[in-house]
């Protein structure tokens, strides 16, 4: 198993010297939001990042593009700017030699949204970003979204399976975010589900009106979670998705905590 931090911890920084503060913090690989990388990249990002991540000898995965954008929006300007930007994602990954990618799937914009409509996009939507993924020869993890929120579609194993059997991706991997679920038994029971699908791990805390705390500022219980993921053959990244607002201190701290959780 490896450890790896998000970017987003440094956001208000050059990527640069995130990927800089990561590394002094001794992860093993640095999370790269794609905003970030288009802000501070935007001519020749493979290029530019790949010598960044030379330089300070940090491996890396990629989160897709997060911000404003949505795969299965209703208004189809954004829904092909989304998943355009998804693809470029993609080529970006591949430039830089990328563990993985990270992936969100679409949601509906409002409850009233007629739910068959939006997942018949939905699928339309995943297929594209599957088979380009398998034409560029990088990994995808398909990440499961807020549990609490009516207008997700992918939130639990059930959803999973189906976007498996619907996209006819049987081999799909997937990212298990922990703090999504706000619950340790569903989080179990997901993994259990789930098994040696799951190649990337978000690991956070969270509370009935907070997400992404650190680990022992929430409510879930971190030590079954581990035990689930031994169990089931783990040997990805547990990449901690939290939210530390620029402290190499507290992330420092943050990781000890990964260490002795998974020994």
């Amino acid at each position: 198993m490896y450890f790896g931090t998000t970017t987003m911890v440094f956001y208000s920084r050059p990527l640069e010297e995130a990927i800089a503060a990561v590394a002094r913090c001794g992860y093993d690989y640095a999370e790269l939001w794609m905003e970030q990388v288009m802000r501070d990249y935007p001519d020749d990002p493979a290029a530019g990042v790949g010598a960044v991540l030379n330089k300070y000898g940090m491996k890396a995965t990629v989160h897709c593009p997060v911000m404003d954008v949505n795969i299965t929006s209703p208004n189809i300007g954004i829904r092909e700017e989304s998943i355009r930007q998804y693809l470029s994602c993609f080529e970006f990954a591949r430039g830089i030699g990328a563990r993985l990618v990270v992936v969100h799937p679409g949601h509906r914009f409002s409850v009233k949204e007629p739910f068959e409509e939006h997942w018949t996009a939905q699928v339309d939507a995943l297929k594209r970003v599957f088979a380009r993924g398998a034409e560029l020869g990088i990994t995808l993890a398909i990440e499961n979204m807020e549990a609490d929120k009516a207008v997700s579609s992918v939130t639990d194993y059930a959803d999973m399976e189906r976007v498996m059997a619907d996209c006819d991706v049987p081999d799909m991997l997937i990212t298990l975010d922990t703090t999504h679920m706000r619950d340790t038994g569903r989080v179990v029971r997901f993994i259990e589900k789930m098994g040696q699908r799951i190649a990337h791990v978000h690991l956070s805390d969270a509370t009935a009106t907070s997400l992404h705390l650190r680990m022992g500022l929430g409510t879930m219980d971190f030590a079954p979670i581990a035990n689930a993921l031994k169990a089931v053959g783990f040997a990805g990244v547990c990449s901690l998705e939290t939210f530390i607002a620029g402290s190499e201190d507290d992330l420092i701290e943050e990781r000890q905590k990964l260490v002795k959780l998974f020994g």
